[in-house]
């Protein structure tokens, strides 16, 4: 497994995860292992679980695709995808697509593809507010972290929104930091997460 956390408001997406890849057993199979990407000015991505999806479909440049005008349409794309058997091996993945809405405001949905549940879950949510989902893995006490990220992120948005000007980039750049202290923390208590971390952002 491996560790995600994304931020979406009304004009701006990060997305941050760790570069661990891991065999079932607990052994280390790369520490340079991409899991969230940019795909273009309007959509980022991120995976946590089992590497096979990523590889699949980066070889098949899934994850650079310009055309794509909102998250909603890239999530909707790899949804069909995934669901149409795309990736024909065994395929346990936490997907997040985080990023600008057809509307022009914040766009953020996961799903998670298991082979033994046809029944995948989908959850899909405009964002006028501020969403920062965090994906951990099983052993890490995932509520905790995800209220974390909740009441930290919140904070900085408030901050923002009183000040007399609102300074997306110092949000960002705050946010960022936040995602960065999370993730490194739970690199400590989990040896499937490294403290190797790769960041995105996305402005509209």
């Amino acid at each position: 497994m491996s560790c995600v956390i994304g931020t979406v408001f009304k004009n701006f997406a990060i997305i941050s995860g760790d570069t661990r890849l891991s065999k079932d057993s607990g052994e280390t199979i790369s520490d340079t292992f991409s899991k969230v990407f940019k795909i273009n000015q309007n959509v980022l991505v991120g995976f946590t679980g089992s590497g096979g999806a990523v590889d699949v479909l980066n070889q098949n440049g899934i994850f650079d695709k310009d055309d794509c005008p909102s998250a909603e349409d890239y999530l909707e794309f790899l949804w069909l995808l995934l669901g149409n058997r795309v990736v024909n091996e065994p395929n346990h993945c936490n997907i997040l697509v985080l990023g600008k809405s057809k509307l022009n405001y914040g766009f953020g949905g996961n799903f998670h593809m298991s082979d033994d549940d046809v029944q995948n879950q989908l959850h899909l949510t405009d964002h006028r507010n501020v969403w920062a989902p965090i994906m951990t893995p099983p052993n890490v006490d995932y509520e905790y972290y995800q209220d974390l990220v909740n009441s930290k992120v919140q904070f900085i948005i408030a901050e923002q929104i009183i000040s007399p000007v609102f300074s997306r980039g110092m949000a960002i750049k705050k946010i960022k930091e936040i995602h960065r202290e999370i993730i490194l923390e739970i690199s400590k208590k989990d040896k499937s997460v490294n403290s190797n971390i790769e960041q995105h952002v996305i402005k509209w």
